[in-house]
């Protein structure tokens, strides 16, 4: 048998001069699992309440409040800020800077501070599955963002918005629809099935 000290890769190890860096493979690995480990961390650290599926990530500096519903391969960007009560779908993604805001002041009584005033009761903002939204996007309490949805960056949602609708602007309207009712259907059927395993992107180039 040969001696373990006799192996070349070994005396290498031992010098240090192969890293994770030197396998592409490996290294994108070892930052997956790094990434898994951070995200799990926050969740039981920061966001205990929270109910997600597997491939959750949340990035750095989120605030999210109780009542978080995520599926699976949720993406939630850095940054964002999300109300009490956000259910999310399989598959869908909040770029950076993301709030779901408003509708936590009563306002319609006279003669009473708005500070004063009270909150009213919570409501539950629904967000389908692959959804994207886009980098700074306002999302006002309450509404529904049907599956497949992309809401442009920047935008101001203050009503629902339509399954797979490409909406973008202050107050956010429809642009045009991402699928055509065939492509929609193949796109539900993926979506009704067993959540499929991917990885997410690296960084824009």
């Amino acid at each position: 048998m040969d001696d373990p000290r006799s192996i070349p890769w070994r005396k290498n190890v031992e010098r240090q001069d192969i890293s994770p860096r030197d396998s592409p493979a490996l290294w994108r690995l070892v930052k997956a699992k790094l990434k898994g480990l951070r995200t799990w961390f926050l969740r039981m650290m920061w966001y205990p309440d929270a109910r997600t599926g597997k491939g959750f990530h949340v990035g750095r500096g989120v605030y999210i409040e109780a009542g978080f519903v995520a599926g699976d391969y949720v993406y939630i960007g850095p940054y964002s800020v999300l109300s009490p009560q956000v259910h999310i779908g399989h598959y869908s993604s909040l770029s950076a800077y993301v709030a779901i805001v408003g509708r936590d002041h009563h306002c319609e009584e006279p003669g009473i501070p708005i500070v004063f005033s009270g909150r009213p009761p919570s409501c539950v903002t629904r967000i389908g599955a692959d959804v994207l939204v886009g980098h700074g996007a306002i999302l006002i309490r309450g509404v529904t963002i049907g599956n497949g949805a992309i809401v442009g960056a920047g935008a101001v949602v203050t009503t629902d918005v339509p399954p797979y609708a490409i909406v973008g602007g202050v107050p956010a309207r429809v642009l045009r629809y991402r699928f055509d009712e065939r492509q929609q259907a193949i796109h539900e059927a993926m979506l009704a099935e067993p959540t499929k395993q991917g990885a997410y992107p690296g960084p824009p180039r």
